[in-house]
């Protein structure tokens, strides 16, 4: 093991990762002195293991080596641009620097041709181990339906200007959505615009998970909210379902629900239109966001003032995003920076 790099790694020590208790009572030198000799001693041990089962792609000691001493972790973790889970090859295309910057082009591969065509979506759970006064995305390019891969790049950019350094990045991701639809219902025929229930049986929420207005969030306190039916008005997108719609102090109210939102990600909204196919209360609808008891199934109020007589000539119009698959796995690629 290289001694300056060990040393080094060594100082990145956080506090927080060695495990001592600070004495209260008042300890002679030498006892002090054998406590920190100790401590030493400890920190040489494991740091100097981790690095070997670093090397050896151990990701739980790359994980702690890491987080003690990032510069180490990069030093130790072996290159390997390709890895494979669950059917999903991750390979490394390209990585080249330019200046402050530095882009990476990765290909995720779908080994047995069964995932569903469209865009992909890493669910935010991707990292990339970069060393501190760096910072970096990844962001979705294209998918290629005749090989069945889906394409990504990751930008990194010095946070101060200066020069991308060399040396190895790691880039790891934990879950994948798979097939993207971006659907368009023209119009939801299946809600007869007039008769709409005006003030239906209400609820309130204890718990909103978050909300949206023109201007600011609005306090759900001060709405009432339409309850969900057993069976939806109508399903205009994979995922979707109008759960209940109804005319509230002086607002329609949308019941929509999106079903097993953590493995599909769905969202969307619908759109009020008027006679002449304008939006109606673009800049002051509001909305609030909720789950199931279950956690799984997500719901979303949209509340748009509008004089219940005008309800009768308008429309309402879709649009709703989905994932057809969800996966999860440990995909991780280690690569030099050229």
């Amino acid at each position: 093991m290289n001694p300056d790099l060990f040393l080094d790694a060594v100082g990145q020590i956080n506090e927080r990762y060695l495990d001592v208790d600070i004495p209260k009572k008042r300890i002679t030198h030498r006892k002090l002195k054998k406590r920190l000799i100790a401590v030493a001693a400890a920190a040489v041990v494991l740091l100097g293991t981790l690095p070997v089962l670093t090397a050896f792609g151990v990701d739980p000691a790359y994980e702690m080596l890491y987080k003690m001493a990032p510069a180490a972790a990069r030093q130790f973790t072996p290159v390997r641009k390709s890895c494979t889970d669950n059917g999903i090859e991750m390979t490394v295309i390209s990585a080249k620097r330019d200046g402050s910057e530095a882009s990476i082009y990765l290909a995720m591969h779908d080994t047995t041709g069964t995932c569903p065509d469209g865009k992909w979506d890493l669910y935010d759970s991707y990292r990339i181990h970069v060393p501190r006064d760096i910072t970096g995305h990844c962001s979705f390019s294209e998918y290629d339906a005749d090989t069945h891969t889906a394409y990504f790049v990751v930008h990194l950019e010095t946070m101060d200007g200066s020069p991308m350094p060399d040396g190895n990045v790691t880039f790891s991701v934990r879950q994948m959505l798979m097939g993207r639809r971006d659907e368009t219902a023209s119009s939801l025929e299946d809600i007869d615009m007039s008769s709409i229930p005006y003030e239906p049986q209400t609820t309130d929420h204890s718990e909103i998970n978050g909300g949206y207005g023109y201007m600011e969030i609005p306090d759900a306190k001060d709405y009432r909210f339409l309850l969900s039916q057993e069976q939806p008005l109508c399903t205009p997108a994979p995922y979707v379902s109008v759960m209940n719609i109804g005319y509230i102090d002086g607002a329609l109210h949308i019941l929509v629900r999106y079903e097993d939102n953590l493995h599909t990600d769905s969202h969307g909204h619908i759109s009020l239109l008027d006679k002449d196919g304008k939006e109606i209360g673009d800049k002051t609808e509001i909305g609030f966001h909720y789950w199931d008891e279950s956690q799984i199934d997500s719901y979303t109020e949209q509340i748009i003032p509008v004089p219940y007589e005008m309800l009768n000539e308008c429309s309402l119009k879709g649009e709703f995003m989905s994932s057809q698959r969800f996966t999860s796995g440990n995909w991780r690629v280690t690569f030099p920076l050229e």
